[in-house]
C-alpha cells in the first residue's frame, strides 16, 4: 500500500473507532462536573472584564463590543491548551488595542491528548508508515471534537456569569457578543445582548414570514412579542430574555439552547417543540403547553457521538402553576425552586429531573416518574 493509503486506511479503522472511547469520556465528565468547569470559566471572564474596566478607566478603551475566546493550534501542537481570550471594541478585528488573557481549557483538551497518545502507540505497529507529523495532522484535525465541549461550557456558564459586578461595571456597545472559535477563523456566538431601540411591529412582521435560516441566534430581549403566530420557527440558541410571549403560538418551534429567562410566556401553546438546553429560568409559564415538547439531556445515542450531549433545560425559579407537560420528553431537567402546583406530568419523561423537595407534595406523578426523578 502506498502511504497515503495506509494512512486513510489508519484513519477509517482506528481514529474513528477509538475517538468514540474519548468523546464518551469527556462526555460523561463534563456532564458531571459541570458547575465546577463553569466556576473556572468565570474566573476567566471576570479577568478580562477588570482588564477591560482598567484600560476604559484610562480612556484607552471605548465601548466594548465583543470577546472571544479563540482556540490556538501552534499552542495545542506544544502541548498547551490555553485560547486566546480577546476584549474588543465596535471594531472587532480592527481594533488596535485589543485586551488580551487567556483561558486553560485542559479539561476539554487533555482527553485529546490521550486520544493522540494512544493512536501514537498504535501508530509503531505500522512499522514507520505513519509519521509523528501524521499524528501532529491527525490532532489538528481531532481537536474540533473536543474543541465543542468548550463551547458548550461557554453556553452553560454565560447566562449567570455576565451578570457579575466586573462586567456590569463595562462601558458597553449597544449590542455585545461573546463568541468562541479558532484563532482568526470560524467563531459562533455563545452569548449575545443587543440594547439597541427596535420597532416591535417590524419584528413581528419579520417573525410572520417564518423565513429559513433567520432567526437563529437573534436577540429578541425585552420586546412585547405576546400573541403572535411564531409555530415551526427555527429560533434555536436565540434570546428572549425578559420577553413577553405570552398567549404566543410556538407549536413545533425548533428552541435548541433559546434563552428565554425571566420571560412571560402564561398560556403559550409550545407542544410539540425542540427544546433541548432551552433556559426557562425565573419566567412566568403558568397554563403553558408543553405536550410532547422534546427536552432530554444528554446524548441520543452513545454509540455514535455527533455533537455534545445536550444539557438540561432550565425551569429553575420559573412559575409553572397548571403549565402542562403530558408526554414531554424532559430526562435531566431542572426544576429546582419552581412552582409546579397543578402542572401535568402524565406520561412525561422525568428520568434524573431534579426537583425541590418541597415542591414534592404539589406533584402528582406515577410511580415509575417518583422513582426516576431527583430530590434536592
Amino acid at each position: 500500500m502506498q502511504a497515503e493509503e495506509i494512512l486513510q486506511h489508519f484513519y477509517e479503522t482506528e481514529v474513528e473507532k477509538r475517538r468514540l472511547k474519548h468523546l464518551l469520556a469527556l462526555e460523561d465528565f463534563f456532564q458531571a462536573s459541570k458547575d465546577e468547569l463553569a466556576e473556572e470559566f468565570r474566573k476567566s471572564f471576570q479577568t478580562i472584564c477588570r482588564q477591560l474596566q482598567q484600560q476604559q478607566s484610562l480612556k484607552q478603551k471605548g465601548p466594548i463590543g465583543h470577546i472571544t475566546f479563540s482556540m490556538l493550534r501552534t499552542e495545542l501542537l506544544e502541548g498547551r491548551h490555553h485560547y486566546l481570550v480577546e476584549g474588543t471594541d465596535e471594531e472587532w478585528f480592527f481594533d488596535l488595542r485589543p485586551i488580551l488573557t487567556t483561558y486553560d481549557a485542559s479539561w476539554a483538551l487533555s482527553f485529546l491528548e490521550q486520544f493522540v497518545e494512544e493512536l501514537y502507540l498504535y501508530s509503531k505497529t505500522f512499522m514507520g508508515a505513519i509519521t509523528q507529523a501524521d499524528i501532529e495532522q491527525i490532532k489538528l484535525k481531532e481537536v474540533t471534537h473536543f474543541h465543542q465541549y468548550v463551547i458548550s461550557l461557554a453556553r452553560y456558564a454565560l447566562p449567570d456569569i455576565i451578570r457579575c459586578p466586573e462586567y456590569l461595571a463595562l462601558d458597553r456597545d449597544a449590542a455585545v457578543e461573546v463568541r468562541i472559535g479558532e484563532f482568526l477563523d470560524v467563531n459562533e456566538v455563545v452569548y449575545s445582548e443587543d440594547f439597541s431601540s427596535k420597532d416591535i411591529e417590524e419584528i413581528k412582521a419579520w417573525l410572520a414570514q417564518k423565513l429559513e435560516d433567520e432567526y437563529a441566534y437573534e436577540v429578541f430581549n425585552n420586546l412585547n412579542l405576546s400573541g403572535g403566530n411564531y409555530e415551526d420557527l427555527d429560533i434555536q440558541y436565540a434570546f428572549f430574555q425578559k420577553t413577553n410571549l405570552a398567549q404566543s403560538q410556538m407549536r413545533n418551534c425548533l428552541l435548541i439552547g433559546a434563552n428565554l429567562r425571566n420571560s412571560k410566556l402564561m398560556d403559550a401553546d409550545l407542544s410539540f417543540s425542540t427544546i433541548h438546553e432551552a433556559d426557562f429560568s425565573n419566567s412566568q409559564l403558568q397554563g403553558a403547553n408543553f405536550q410532547q415538547a422534546q427536552g432530554a439531556s444528554g446524548l441520543t445515542d452513545r454509540q455514535k457521538w455527533e455533537m455534545p450531549g445536550y444539557l438540561p433545560v432550565r425551569f429553575t425559579g420559573a412559575n409553572l402553576e397548571g403549565a402542562d407537560f403530558e408526554l414531554a420528553n424532559l430526562r435531566g431537567a431542572c426544576f429546582i425552586g419552581a412552582n409546579v402546583k397543578n402542572a401535568h406530568f402524565e406520561g412525561a419523561n422525568l428520568e434524573k429531573a431534579v426537583f425541590s423537595k418541597e415542591a414534592r407534595g404539589h406533584l402528582k406523578l406515577d410511580p415509575f416518574q417518583i422513582a426516576s426523578v431527583i430530590w434536592k
